[in-house]
Order: C-alpha cells, then sequence, then structure tokens
C-alpha cells in the first residue's frame, strides 16, 4: 500500500490502532492510524482547597473547576484541605465524597498539631489521605527532627496501619524559577533570619527514615522533591514505598515542546518509574477564584506529560491508575457528552 507506513516501533500509538488492523476482518484498518496515545482522564492528586463555608459552595466551586477543564479530560480531584484545620467542614467533605466519585480528600495536619483523635475523626469522614508541609520548619519554627517524635509516631502508625498515603512536600528549592513562577529561597530566607542552619538534605533524611521505619507506610514526595532525576532514581531504587507528584517540576509552559534529548531523557525515566510517579497540579481553588489563570497552569502540567508521548499504558498509569491504585480507588469510566471527545 503506497500510503502505509512500514515501521511503528519507535514511536507509540493508540492500541486500538493494532487491534484495527485484525477486527472486523481489517475492514478499517488504516482508519486514524496516527492516533496518539490518550489518557482516558486526569486524576489530580495534589490540588488546594480554599476556605468554604458550606456544602453548596464547595459544590458550585467543583462544579466550576470541572466546567473549565472537562474539554481537557479533568475526571477526578483529591482534594487538601486548608488550614487552620476545622472539623466542622470534614461532614461537608464526606457528603460530598458521597455525591460525587470525581472528588475526594486529604487532611492537611499542621506540624505542631499531631492530633490522633483528629485525624482519626479526618478518616471517619472519608479523608484517604494526609497532607503535610514543611514549611513552618524551614522558616524557623521547629526541628526538622520534630517528625520523629513520639505524638507523630503515632500519626504515622494509624497511616500505615489504615494504608493512608501521605502526600508531604518536604524540601524547597533555593533557587529562583521564573519559568514555572517560582521566587528566591521561599520559606528559607525567613528561616535564615532566625539562624536556621539544616538543609534540603537534613529534612529529606527526616523523611527517609520514616520511610525506613514504616515499611508499609507511602509517601508522596512533592514537587519530586526537588531533586534531579539521577538522585530521584536513586530515592526510588533504595525505597520501595516513596512515590512523587508531578507538580512544578514536570512542567511545559504553551508555546513550549521539549527538546528531543530532553524527551528521550524523561521518556526513558517515566517508563522505568511508570509505578511511582503521580498526576498533580498544585492548584488552589478558591470560592470566587477559578480563572483561566489556574486553568494554564493545570494546562502546563497536562501538556508536559502528552509531549513526553508515553505508551499508553504508561499515560494511564500516571494520567490516574498510579494514584487509584495507592489511594484505594475504582477507576471511573470516562463520559462523553458530544460526537467527539476533546
Amino acid at each position: 500500500m503506497i500510503f502505509e507506513k512500514e515501521d511503528y516501533s519507535s514511536e507509540p500509538y493508540s492500541p486500538y490502532v493494532k487491534q484495527r488492523e485484525t477486527l472486523d476482518n481489517g475492514f478499517s484498518k488504516g482508519w486514524g492510524f496516527y492516533f496518539h496515545p490518550n489518557e482516558e482522564y486526569w486524576f489530580d492528586v495534589h490540588s488546594h482547597l480554599g476556605p468554604v463555608k458550606s456544602h453548596s459552595e464547595l459544590y458550585k466551586l467543583l462544579d466550576e473547576w470541572f466546567a473549565r477543564l472537562d474539554a481537557f479530560r479533568l475526571g477526578r480531584l483529591l482534594l487538601i484541605s486548608p488550614l487552620p484545620e476545622d472539623p466542622d467542614k470534614f461532614e461537608i467533605y464526606r457528603n460530598l465524597t458521597n455525591q460525587d466519585a470525581g472528588f475526594n480528600w486529604i487532611f492537611r495536619m499542621n506540624f505542631d498539631r499531631p492530633d490522633l483523635d483528629l485525624f482519626k475523626k479526618a478518616l471517619e469522614c472519608k479523608a484517604i489521605g494526609l497532607k503535610l508541609h514543611n514549611s513552618p520548619i524551614m522558616k524557623g519554627q521547629a526541628s526538622p527532627d520534630i517528625w520523629l517524635g513520639d505524638e507523630w509516631s503515632r500519626i504515622f502508625s494509624l497511616a500505615e496501619e489504615k494504608n493512608i498515603p501521605v502526600l508531604w512536600h518536604v524540601t524547597q528549592r533555593v533557587s529562583r524559577s521564573p519559568y514555572h513562577g517560582g521566587g528566591e529561597n521561599a520559606y528559607w530566607s525567613e528561616g535564615w533570619k532566625k539562624g536556621v542552619k539544616f538543609t534540603n538534605e537534613d529534612l529529606l533524611q527526616v523523611c527517609l527514615k520514616l520511610l525506613e521505619k514504616y515499611k508499609n507506610l507511602k509517601i508522596i514526595g512533592a514537587h519530586q522533591f526537588y531533586v534531579g532525576l539521577d538522585r530521584l532514581a536513586s530515592l526510588f531504587e533504595s525505597h520501595e514505598n516513596l512515590f512523587v507528584d508531578t507538580s512544578v517540576g514536570f512542567y511545559l509552559r504553551w508555546a513550549d515542546d521539549l527538546y528531543e534529548n530532553d524527551r528521550e531523557i524523561l521518556r526513558n525515566f517515566f517508563i522505568k518509574y511508570q509505578d511511582r510517579i503521580l498526576f498533580g497540579s498544585d492548584s488552589i481553588l478558591t470560592p470566587g477564584g477559578i480563572d483561566e489563570y489556574l486553568v494554564q497552569a493545570f494546562l502546563c502540567h497536562a501538556r508536559f506529560i502528552s509531549k513526553l508521548r508515553l505508551p499508553y499504558d504508561v499515560l494511564e498509569k500516571v494520567a490516574h491508575k498510579n494514584t487509584e491504585k495507592l489511594f484505594g480507588l475504582k477507576t471511573m469510566t470516562a463520559e462523553r457528552r458530544g460526537n467527539a471527545r476533546p
């Protein structure tokens, strides 16, 4: 055939391209031969929820966000509850979880409030994860070893027992990062004024100690711990219970594409560690705050993954299946509401 491509081995295509070669006696062979692998939907493991007053306000907020991103296949969210901890809102989160399979929540707990009873109440209200953030530590409000104390030991032990993953912002780069909008010395500048001497490495080592102590505790390092691929690979190899999200570090702006050499390096990394990487955007969702700025920031994260040209099964893992497996959720059936789904 004059228009038949000779070798498809170097580029991934939708698995259904190959399937059409034999289905229906090959009647549709060659139709859509160029179709890329696609994600069924995105499951954002890292989205922050701003303060909400009621169930209806939260529902309207999520309805607006999904309406803006439905065309880009956002399917599920794992929302991080805001600080300060407000147990009066837990019932709102539980009710919406019961109402909509696209919504799940994780409980954010501050470093100075390792309240075991509050954590248990959050779990009773269908929280499926725990969120921690080291920014107060970097600002000099406590020692990194605070996480190794008895009170936090009870929290981590319960999380391990109940199979509750921990999403943790452990470290923070000190350089500027104008590519994604990051400032210089975030959090650290305040701590240095107070005489902070410990470093990102010290913070990371505390996290690694916990991974070693609690072998069945799953920790998701936000922003890839701000380390390069070589270091991240070594961490994956030495800690089977370690994962990362894609937020901030795996990011591609609206007019950009990856250089081919970079794409190859990144693609190989994602394929090798395909079970350890979870899609996340670090979006901040507040009532009245949904705008094009937030939409485009989300799309920068989705674009990066799409531009890697991952095989279908790997793309599906990163987009949603890894998160669903880690948090014990069933995969949803994606729906289309027109003759074609964008």
